[in-house]
């Protein structure tokens, strides 16, 4: 296998095509990415096969929807959960911290390229199945997709780990989902998800993400090696719509949170209700046994 890979990935007609379209070390990880693929995809059927034998009473109550994005998620949290691990090495590694802009690493775009394929699954699942995404998940996987496959140029591969960070806030969303999909919303483990679910994204994407992103731009403007301008363009395009559509999600998270809890507060109120009117019942049932007696 280590032949084959090595003679896949450094034959003259590999190098020459990743060299002509910019993007020159993916020469040494093509294969990877397919292979990422392939896995992403198994990890999604290989759910939809067994989740009715596993989670049988919640599988019978899911609709065709639901079924869909329950077996997507399972294939995002491998993801989240695997890129979150290798991305903090990344990050600690000092030698491409000294040189985020441009810096390359051998371990750093191994795991970027399984998140190409990631992404690449992702925009040809939400693709085929945009009538239950959306979209805004199809941009998301476009976007994201850009700006990692940016990373074989080299470009941004200290920074790639850092906003990678934020699929810390979704192995957590992941988690929220499953736990309601299960029926299991009234248990304290969704409660204390819900709140890890909320701090992470708040401080992953929406303030270390818009540090992160003002560090970006101020790198690209002051860089001394001179960037493709489309490869610049597609960042800045890029963080521009992945942050906003972090703000968005995050006022919708806000906002589902501050139903749940009207929610609460009016079925508590109902119960209240319910329990003076039968304390009244039962003080008039006891009067009235009086005036008999």
């Amino acid at each position: 296998m280590d032949t084959l890979y090595s003679t896949l990935t450094s034959s003259s007609l590999s190098t020459g095509l990743f060299s002509a379209v910019g993007l020159p070390r993916l020469a040494m990880y093509w294969p990877r990415v397919l292979v990422a693929v392939a896995l992403f995809e198994a990890v999604y059927r290989l759910f939809a096969v067994v989740s009715p034998v596993l989670f049988p009473a919640s599988w019978a109550r899911m609709n065709k929807v639901e079924r869909y994005k329950w077996c997507v998620r399972k294939a995002s949290t491998v993801h989240a959960a695997y890129m979150v691990t290798r991305s903090l090495v990344t990050i600690a590694d000092m030698e491409l911290r000294g040189n985020p802009l441009h810096g390359t690493d051998p371990d750093a775009e191994s795991a970027y390229a399984v998140a190409v394929g990631y992404f690449l699954w992702d925009m040809i699942n939400t693709y085929t199945n945009l009538d239950m995404n959306g979209w805004g998940f199809m941009s998301h996987a476009v976007m994201s997709f850009s700006v990692y496959l940016l990373s074989f140029a080299p470009l941004l591969q200290y920074y790639g780990a850092c906003f990678m960070m934020f699929e810390v806030s979704t192995i957590f969303l992941n988690v929220h989902l499953t736990l309601e999909d299960l029926g299991l919303k009234d248990y304290i483990i969704y409660y204390i998800n819900g709140m890890a679910l909320v701090s992470s994204f708040f401080f992953a994407r929406i303030v270390y993400g818009t540090l992160l992103s003002i560090n970006v731009w101020k790198e690209l403007a002051a860089s001394a090696v001179p960037i493709n301008p489309v490869a610049a363009a597609i960042v800045r395009l890029s963080n521009i719509g992945l942050m906003g559509l972090s703000y968005y999600w995050f006022g919708a998270i806000i906002m589902t949170a501050k139903r749940s809890a009207l929610d609460a507060d009016l079925i508590r109120a109902l119960e209240e209700m319910d329990q003076r009117e039968a304390e009244a019942a039962q003080a008039k049932a006891a009067q009235a046994k009086l005036k008999a007696s």
